[in-house]
């Protein structure tokens, strides 16, 4: 995210002045800056792609790869993803309030501590009166939101333990935009939700490494999806998390869907995830069809 958009001119500044401070004298007893970039997707496909930009800016780079890098499947997940097909917004938020309500042994996420994730700040706060209308407790988490808001939100959420003592402030439950994607780190998170899809593969992955951190192995992801609009791109991802096993950053492949064809075709790990591989434009091109037909 540092490397794209707004970010890149403060960015580029910060760099300048670390550039500077490495010509200074040595007799002043400034140390030399040592640069470590660390991200669990790395996106290296296109022109301005991020790996690109380190190449031209660090040629002398060292560069680590662990194995879990552009997985289809987050490997910090206990069992494979569950992906519920549901189209209508009224169905999907009472198999939700059914979910939360339900103990866990019977496959439900009574007291688990999930984040569920939508795609607009409208539905955020929508899902969230909604469940609050049924009983449960649940916070919003979104950018309009002020920054003190903001914080205080993420620090009831942080506060909750399923299996400790919780005071009158801790809330289980997190409803969010992609603002709570990445970039925060909240421990212990049971499950990962997504009541919609996301817009793009990166931004899945990053929803459902919400859960399961630290190496920990003990996440839950749910997935609800439109079959007609959605399906296969989902398909895409449900694929790719067949063949984890085979999945590697070079030299394997990943199945995608071929905009021309609408078949599953052959690619490679590394454009899949590209910054620009977005499902905007799929999707666009499956409501239009959706619309025209009789």
């Amino acid at each position: 995210m540092l490397l794209d958009g707004g970010y890149i001119r403060a960015l580029e500044n910060v760099l300048l002045g670390f550039r500077r401070a490495d010509r200074l004298e040595s007799s002043l007893g400034v140390s030399k800056t040592q640069h470590v970039f660390v991200a669990a997707t790395l996106p290296d496909y296109g022109l301005r792609s991020v790996d690109a930009y380190l190449q031209k800016k660090f040629p002398d780079t060292t560069r680590v790869t662990l194995a879990g890098m552009h997985q289809a499947r987050h490997s910090g997940l206990a069992q494979q993803t569950v992906w519920i097909a549901e189209a209508s917004k009224q169905d999907r938020m009472k198999h939700l309030v059914k979910l939360l309500n339900e103990p866990v042994n019977e496959g439900g996420l009574e007291g688990e501590k999930v984040m569920v994730f939508l795609n607009s700040v409208d539905d955020v706060e929508g899902v969230c009166q909604a469940l609050q209308r049924a009983g449960i407790i649940a916070l919003p988490y979104h950018a309009k939101m002020r920054l003190n808001e903001r914080t205080t939100t993420l620090d009831r959420f942080r506060q909750y333990d399923k299996d400790g003592d919780n005071n009158e402030e801790a809330v289980s439950i997190l409803i969010c935009s992609d603002l709570a994607a990445r970039g925060i780190d909240v421990p212990n998170v049971d499950a990962v939700v997504q009541l919609q899809f996301a817009g793009n593969v990166v931004a899945h992955l990053h929803r459902m490494g919400r859960c399961g951190r630290a190496g920990q192995k003990t996440g839950r992801g749910i997935v609800f999806y439109d079959e007609q609009t959605e399906g296969s791109l989902v398909k895409v991802v449900q694929d790719a998390e067949s063949q984890q096993e085979r999945m590697v950053l070079e030299g394997s492949e990943v199945l995608e869907v071929d905009p021309e064809t609408d078949e599953a075709v052959a690619g490679s790990v590394n454009k899949a995830f590209s910054r620009k591989r977005g499902f905007t434009k799929k999707l666009k091109k499956l409501r239009k069809e959706t619309e025209q037909q009789p």
